[in-house]
């Protein structure tokens, strides 16, 4: 019983090291600020979200219900947000401080092609932009993060409970 109720911290932090794993070859290849990136990171947190509520057995007493399987499932999220959160706070102001300047660099180049473009302001205000920056990478990997961890409960949730009927079906 009690063996049960500590899954969701293990594969949590199975799919937190597998999203960290991946994050330092990004920095260390120079490839974390690419779009794609994005992609690759929210499709890993899904499917480790859905597999684990595939792999989640169920006490034999207990009733397979759809709030339970999404229960569970949110509990696998949060243990890998909260993990990558601490794993963010470390890389952007101990591992890898040099992404939040190539990132503001991105956006000045952007900002250059925008009309209205003032070279002095921008230089004005670096400092701040440069916390919003961190703030807002911080708030973003909560939220985003949380947000596909939640789809991942409720898909994963769905497909559980489609194929464990289809099993009790078939007996």
């Amino acid at each position: 019983m009690i063996e049960q109720q500590k899954t969701h911290i293990r594969k949590g932090l199975v799919i937190a090291l597998t999203l960290i794993a991946l994050d330092i070859i990004l920095q260390l290849t120079h490839q974390k600020l690419q779009p794609w990136v994005l992609y690759v990171n929210s499709g890993i947190l899904l499917v480790g979200v859905v597999i684990a509520l595939q792999l989640k057995t169920s006490e034999p007493e207990e009733k397979v219900q759809f709030s339970n399987l999404f229960g569970y499932g949110f509990k696998v999220s949060v243990v890998t947000v909260c993990i990558l959160f601490l794993y963010t706070i470390l890389s952007i102001y101990l591992l890898f401080p040099e992404t939040i300047t190539e990132f503001y660099n991105q956006s000045v180049a952007q900002a250059k092609k925008m009309e209205g473009y003032d070279a002095a302001k921008i230089t004005e205000n670096k400092d701040m932009a440069m916390k919003v920056i961190r703030i807002s990478t911080l708030s973003g990997v909560v939220m985003f993060n949380l947000a596909v961890g939640v789809a991942g409960a409720l898909i994963g949730s769905i497909i559980k409970l489609v194929t464990d009927s289809a099993v009790i079906n078939k007996k």
